[in-house]
């Protein structure tokens, strides 16, 4: 299970500022850092049955002919903290196919039968791209508390229909470790910027466009 804080912040600038004080690159594990460009897409049925299974499927062209396409169930977000079923099949295709995922897509001991049944609702169904993001992503490891911890600082922007809006969060994935520490680095951020809080992921905010 995906397991990451999110938070909102107001500029590109504020969070540049965060990831160049002394106290937060004390965390971050050297060497670790890296920035890529990602063009992502989201897909649904024209019955909306993902939607129905409180999942997505996403297409997110990582470089050159390289994807990542991911299948997300259900879960949780309250207080910024976000917990979902997760799987990934690294690919050079850039159409999805449930049974070629179904067979090779990898995830962290998230229950295979909640897969099969949303791969089993759009079997038969055309998938239609309803919405994207564009954004860098720059991202290092860090070590907080007794947890090793992925900080991810996206800025960019999210499409649906003709509307736009503007992407700036961070996010604090827990790889290893104690769901207690991904909050308590939050709180310290957010104490020492004007972070925010974020419930709603990317393809939320993007379905909140489509419906408006």
């Amino acid at each position: 299970m995906e397991t990451e804080l999110k938070l909102r912040f107001t500029s590109r600038e504020e969070i540049s500022k965060l990831w160049n004080a002394e106290w937060f690159t004390d965390i971050l594990i050297p060497a670790s850092e890296k920035t890529e460009f990602y063009d992502t897409k989201y897909f649904e049925t024209k019955d909306r049955a993902l939607l129905t299974h409180s999942a997505s499927i996403r297409v997110r062209e990582i470089r050159d002919g390289d994807y990542i396409h991911t299948v997300k169930i259900g879960g949780t977000s309250r207080n910024g903290l976000h917990q979902r079923f997760e799987w990934n099949l690294e690919t050079t295709e850039d159409e999805f196919d449930a049974e070629v995922f179904s067979q090779h897509a990898v995830t962290d001991g998230d229950p295979s039968e909640i897969l099969e049944e949303v791969l089993a609702a759009v079997s038969g169904k055309e998938l239609t791209m309803i919405c994207r993001t564009s954004f860098e992503r720059t991202l290092s490891l860090a070590g907080f508390g007794d947890s090793l911890l992925e900080i991810c600082f996206d800025y960019g922007s999210l499409f649906a229909k003709n509307a736009q809006e503007n992407l700036c969060e961070l996010e604090i994935e827990l790889k290893q470790g104690d769901v207690r520490d991904v909050l308590a680095l939050g709180d310290e951020i957010i104490a020492m910027t004007g972070a925010v809080k974020d419930d709603r992921g990317k393809y939320a905010r993007c379905l909140a466009l489509l419906d408006s």
